[in-house]
């Protein structure tokens, strides 16, 4: 490695190699880089300040938190995750998670069922997105008159009211009206239902408590 006139080694851009404020190479007085940094933010003033000559070093004052004394976290949507795949994501994402007792999980008979593209449908169907958010996944299960491409467990994708939207692939046939009796429509079992901290938009402090539910 190549060092300059005073002796100290140089990296590959003919610098002075530093590793960190406190890394085993010495930043000099003379160092041209501090004329083309901004002293003013991170630890470039630390390297300007804080060493005062290879080997002895005089620290100066540790980094101010400038965000203030907490750390925060968005919090992650897991609506719909499989509760041990959802509790892993919330305590990587630094929260500490309690899984409650699964939910009450009734068949529920939807009043209607509209393929209106080959990737939604919509379902009208009591509870409708007081019980199934966004993100929530529900199952359909068989019965007569229903497509069999409507049989399965789907995602809800929005909706309002008694209507939710689910998201599917390959359905051709649209089925509008009343839906015989027989049809029933779950949580699916064993996905999240709800999170007492909202995702998305939300943030909370590192090692907050959330509680998340899954359905029976």
């Amino acid at each position: 490695m190549a060092v300059n006139n005073a002796g100290a080694q140089l990296d590959t851009a003919g610098e002075i190699a530093v590793d960190f404020v406190w890394g085993n190479f010495a930043p000099q007085p003379n160092d041209a880089r501090t004329t083309r940094l901004d002293l003013t933010k991170g630890d470039h003033i630390n390297l300007e300040s804080g060493w005062n000559g290879f080997p002895q070093y005089t620290p100066n004052t540790t980094g101010a938190d400038v965000a203030g004394p907490t750390d925060y976290v968005q919090v992650v949507n897991v609506l719909g995750k499989l509760t041990a795949d959802a509790a892993d994501v919330l305590a990587d994402n630094g929260l500490t998670v309690t899984t409650a007792t699964a939910a009450t999980n009734t068949a529920t008979q939807p009043t209607q069922i509209n393929v209106t593209t080959t990737t939604a449908a919509t379902v009208t169907v009591a509870g409708g997105t007081g019980t199934w958010a966004v993100g929530t996944k529900v199952t359909i299960s068989a019965g007569t008159g229903i497509p069999t491409a409507l049989v399965g467990t789907w995602s809800v994708t929005g909706g309002s009211g008694t209507t939710l939207v689910i998201a599917g692939s390959g359905w051709t046939v649209a089925n509008t009206g009343a839906i015989t009796p027989g049809t029933q429509l779950k949580g699916a079992t064993g996905t999240i239902k709800s999170q007492s901290i909202a995702g998305g938009a939300a943030t909370t402090a590192v090692g907050a408590a959330v509680t998340i539910t899954p359905w029976a």
